[in-house]
């Protein structure tokens, strides 16, 4: 009988669903498509990017259908964390490859085969005893990572997307990304809700925060045309249109048995136990993105029902493997935004992976003449959105403050320590060509042991559970 109920409120609040699922595509489109042409880079030839772009909605859209078997209006898809793992994974494997014509079945297969380790390294999180653990994570090791995956962001895929600009128009450029990127913080700064309010009273103002994305987005555009294209030439500067960001693209990332043969045959025997690691540690890294937001989100799902978001988060890799599309976990950011959207049932999911679909095919003439410019802006305020309050207020200024307790000021500085670790790891792996996305998860390694260390020492008094909740 409650499911009947629950069923039949579910499709009478099908108009506020439907809208809250549109209007979170419209606003976080350009975050996919920003996240895909980073996915894309690994890929070669001039489509890379498109490609990329197809391969992040899709997983989203898939995520969307998987998501209909859950009670919980969540939204799931490629994290930036987790994405930066499949790209190191993905560059290591081409960049060994001397035959250009077979990277795109490299990339893939390696894609593949990390997808279906992280699937079987995700079922651990349905394990009491491993959901405990990630719970009580260390902050600085939790905070650290996301933190310098954000780095990441900024300087392997942002930069990238702005090279070909401040080429041919280094001032204009500087200018029209100043202005779009300001201008969403502006309107996210205005948009904030005072510190400790209740989403249950948060004014109107405060639910129109997301769309500062579209904002940054649409004023890049806009100044692109209007100060950067005259000097456009060749291919710098280009728009997605000149890379063509078409859904047939869907048909060329199915693996056949010829290209995993080719793949095989292309790779050392090294690679591959590099890939299987690699894939577990992907896996973990989606737990922790879909465990924090189960555990932080304004949803408030139970920890009941957590074992179950996380079988259907490992059947999503299962699934996006054969399919070549990216990685996917939960994400509070896009859940928090439904719900603020009046999304209330998992039918708003729904008509969030339709309103993607939408895009998709009916309006990617217009998506044709978004700048890489915009894709830019794009990517910078994702890393920015990384930047939570929890972190600013319990690890930032802890690490100032002398009245602080020992162990607070010892994981400020734990913090710091990650983010060294990771820009001189990832600078030297982006010197070797295998970009910077592998600095965070070397410098997450490395922080663990030396969390290890210090504890088992005695030398330090740093709190497991100094964020426990």
């Amino acid at each position: 009988m409650t499911s009947a109920v629950s069923a039949s409120s579910g499709w009478r609040d099908a108009p506020a669903n439907a809208l809250a699922g549109c209007l979170t595509a419209a606003v976080f489109y350009a975050e996919y498509t920003g996240l895909g042409a980073g996915l894309g880079a690994v890929l070669p030839g001039s489509g890379g990017a498109a490609t990329g772009s197809v391969m992040v909605v899709g997983a989203v859209v898939l995520s969307c259908l998987v998501g209909l078997l859950s009670s919980r209006p969540l939204l799931a898809g490629p994290r930036a964390a987790s994405l930066a793992v499949l790209i190191f994974g993905m560059r290591l494997a081409t960049g060994n490859s001397l035959d250009a014509s077979a990277n795109t079945a490299i990339a893939m297969a390696a894609l593949a085969l990390m997808l279906l380790v992280a699937a079987a390294t995700q079922l651990l999180g349905t394990i009491g005893a491993v959901q405990d653990w990630i719970y009580r994570s260390h902050v600085a090791l939790r905070k650290g990572f996301i933190f310098a995956t954000a780095i990441g962001i900024v300087v392997s895929l942002g930069l990238v997307q702005l090279d070909g600009c401040l080429r041919v128009s280094p001032g204009w450029t500087a200018l029209v990304v100043a202005t779009s990127f300001g201008s969403a913080l502006a309107w996210t700064y205005w948009c904030s809700p005072p510190p400790g309010q209740p989403p249950a009273e948060r004014t109107f103002k405060a639910k129109l925060a997301p769309l500062a994305m579209v904002i940054g987005v649409a004023l890049a555009t806009a100044g692109y045309y209007a100060l950067v294209q005259p000097y456009a030439q060749g291919d710098y500067c280009a728009t997605l249109g000149r890379i063509g960001l078409q859904p047939a693209l869907l048909s060329q990332l199915l693996l056949s048995p010829a290209a995993v043969q080719s793949a095989v045959l292309a790779l050392p025997l090294w690679i591959w136990p590099v890939l299987l690691l690699l894939g577990f540690l992907l896996g973990l890294v989606l737990l922790l993105e879909s465990l924090t937001t189960l555990r932080d989100s304004k949803d408030q799902t139970a920890a009941t029902l957590w074992s179950g978001q996380i079988r259907m988060r490992a059947l999503t890799g299962l699934l996006s493997a054969p399919l070549g599309l990216a990685c996917a976990s939960l994400s509070g950011s896009r859940t928090n935004a439904l719900l603020e959207a009046h999304g209330s049932t998992r039918m708003a999911v729904f008509f969030h992976g339709l309103g993607l679909l939408a895009i998709l095919f009916f309006m990617s003439a217009w998506i044709a003449k978004v700048p890489q410019l915009a894709v830019a802006v794009a990517l910078l305020l994702v890393a920015t959105q990384m930047i939570d309050d929890e972190t600013r207020s319990s690890v930032w200024r802890a690490g100032y403050n002398p009245q602080a307790p020992a162990s607070n000021i010892h994981t400020a500085w734990m913090f710091w320590a990650m983010l060294v670790m990771s820009i001189c790891a990832g600078s030297l792996l982006r010197y070797m060509g295998w970009g910077f996305g592998g600095g965070p998860l070397i410098a997450l390694l490395l922080g663990a042991v030396w969390l290890a260390v210090t504890q088992g020492s005695g030398k330090s008094a740093l709190s497991v559970d100094f964020q426990a909740k």
